[in-house]
């Protein structure tokens, strides 16, 4: 939770008045009630990756903080992505051809299907 000092008090940047609150305060951070980021998740994603942070609050409690994920942390939930160029799996599977693809995809769609996951 963000915080401003002033000589003799410390107070939550959200306890503040509107006209109270620091400009950075103002500009990127923004507190939602739960039911509010559930109805509004959508706009609330575009806030954060525009570089606003959300804080979601339950009963006036803050139980989570909606931050950018940035290209670091990407790469690091899946660092062998990073190194793949197109035709990777080439050399597991040289002489697989489109027809083959389409076939296996008809398939799929049998089974599908079959069990109700598509009409």
């Amino acid at each position: 939770m963000n915080r401003i000092s002033s000589y003799s008090q410390t107070l939550p940047v959200d306890l503040l008045s509107a006209s109270q609150q620091p400009s950075y305060a103002k500009s990127m951070t923004r507190s939602v009630n739960i039911s509010e980021a559930k109805v509004t998740l959508s706009k609330l994603a575009d806030e954060v990756s525009s570089g606003k942070e959300v804080i979601v609050s339950r009963a006036g409690k803050p139980v989570m903080k909606l931050v950018a994920v940035t290209a670091l942390e990407l790469e690091a939930a899946n660092p062998k992505a990073k190194n793949r160029k197109l035709g990777y799996g080439r050399k597991y599977a040289p002489d697989f051809t489109w027809e083959q693809w389409e076939e296996s995809e008809r398939e799929m769609e049998k089974i599908w299907r079959k069990f109700g996951y598509i009409d």
